[in-house]
C-alpha cells in the first residue's frame, strides 16, 4: 500500500513537494464500530504545507460497490454547504480523493455523544443544510440497492442465513408500502454511522464519508441517523421534531420502516464482506449478523404490519 500511496501522491498536486510523508490514518474497525472499513487512509504533510491532507485510496476489492465519483460530487456538496471538510483533490484514475485533515480536538463522534440532545440537533441541522445543495448525480435507494446487493452475494456464492429469502420479502413489502405513500427526494448523506460526523469542542460539526450521498428521501436519511444512535421511541420522536418541527405519526412509522430496511441492507454487506474481503481480520460477519437480528427484531414487534399501514 506504502506503493500506491506514493504513486497517488505523484499525479496529485502534492507531487514534488520537499518532505512529503505519510502514516496511516484511521484504523479499519468493522465492529463494535464501524469505521475505515471502505478506503485505506493516510494523513499527509509536507514541509510547505500548513494543514496535512486526509488521503483516501479506494482498494481493489471495494470495485463496483463503491461509485468514486459520486463519493466526490457529495464531499464537493458538503463543502460548499459549509457542512465537510475541504476537498484538496479528486484523482478518478487513482481512486483517491483528499481532503484537509482535521486534527484534534476535532474528533469522531461517539454513541454516547448523542445522549445530549444539543449533538443530535447539531448533525441533524448540518444535514438540513446539505439537503439545500445541488443535484447529486448519485441516486440512492435503499431497495435497489438491497437487490444489487442480493445478486452480487449470489454471484460470489455467499453464505446467508436460512432466513435471508423471507427477510428480503419483507423488504419489499415496506418498499411497497413506501411507494404508495410516496416519497420525497432531496441530496442526502444517507449515512448513519457515528463515526463519519465529526465534532468539535466548540459544538461544530461536519460531515465525512459521501460513499450513499445522492438523491433520495429525507425521512431515510433521518432514519439511518436515528436507527443508529437512539435506542428508544421518545429519542426517534425528538429527533423527527428536531428536523421537521413536530413528530407526526406517519412520519415516525416510515422511519421505523426505512430502518428496518437499512438493517437489511448493511447485514447483507456485512456478510458478503466476511466472504469476498482479504482483511480476513475484520469482523465484517459480526457486524453484519448484528444488523439482520436488529432487523428481526423490529419485524417480530407486534405493532409492525400495523405501522406499514399508517404510512
Amino acid at each position: 500500500m506504502m506503493a500506491d500511496v506514493a504513486a497517488v501522491l505523484a499525479a496529485s498536486p502534492w507531487a514534488g513537494k520537499p518532505g512529503l510523508t505519510w502514516q496511516t490514518g484511521v484504523t479499519a474497525v468493522a465492529s463494535p464500530m464501524y469505521q475505515a472499513v471502505e478506503w485505506s487512509n493516510w494523513i499527509v504533510t509536507a514541509a510547505d504545507e500548513p494543514a496535512a491532507l486526509f488521503l483516501k485510496i479506494l482498494p481493489p476489492e471495494m470495485a463496483g460497490l463503491i461509485d468514486p465519483v459520486a463519493a466526490h460530487a457529495g464531499a464537493r456538496a458538503a463543502e460548499q454547504a459549509g457542512v465537510g471538510p475541504a476537498v484538496a483533490f479528486f484523482l478518478p484514475e487513482q481512486q483517491a480523493l483528499a481532503f484537509s485533515h482535521l486534527p484534534p480536538p476535532w474528533r469522531g463522534a461517539r454513541l454516547s455523544d448523542f445522549g445530549r440532545p444539543a449533538v443530535l440537533q447539531a448533525v441533524i441541522a448540518a444535514k438540513k443544510s446539505f439537503r439545500q445543495g445541488p443535484v447529486l448525480p448519485q441516486i440512492w435507494d435503499v431497495f435497489s440497492r438491497l437487490r444489487f446487493m442480493a445478486a452480487r452475494a449470489d454471484a460470489t456464492d455467499t453464505l446467508l442465513p436460512g432466513d435471508m429469502a423471507a427477510l428480503l420479502d419483507h423488504a419489499w413489502t415496506i418498499e411497497a408500502a413506501l411507494v404508495a405513500a410516496g416519497r420525497d427526494s432531496a441530496p442526502c448523506h444517507n449515512d448513519g454511522q457515528s463515526s463519519n460526523i465529526m465534532l468539535a469542542p466548540d459544538g461544530g460539526v461536519l460531515l465525512v464519508d459521501f460513499d450513499c450521498a445522492g438523491q433520495g428521501d429525507p425521512h431515510y436519511d433521518l432514519a439511518v441517523l436515528l436507527n443508529e444512535v437512539q435506542d428508544f421511541e421518545d429519542s426517534w420522536r425528538l429527533g423527527i421534531e428536531m428536523q421537521d418541527g413536530r413528530c407526526d405519526e406517519v412520519v415516525l412509522n416510515r422511519c421505523r420502516a426505512y430502518g428496518v430496511a437499512d438493517d437489511l441492507l448493511w447485514g447483507l454487506w456485512g456478510l458478503l464482506l466476511s466472504h469476498t474481503s482479504c482483511r480476513k481480520d475484520l469482523a465484517f460477519l459480526k457486524f453484519g449478523e448484528w444488523r439482520l437480528l436488529r432487523a428481526r427484531m423490529a419485524l417480530r414487534a407486534p405493532d409492525f404490519a400495523a405501522r406499514l399501514h399508517r404510512l
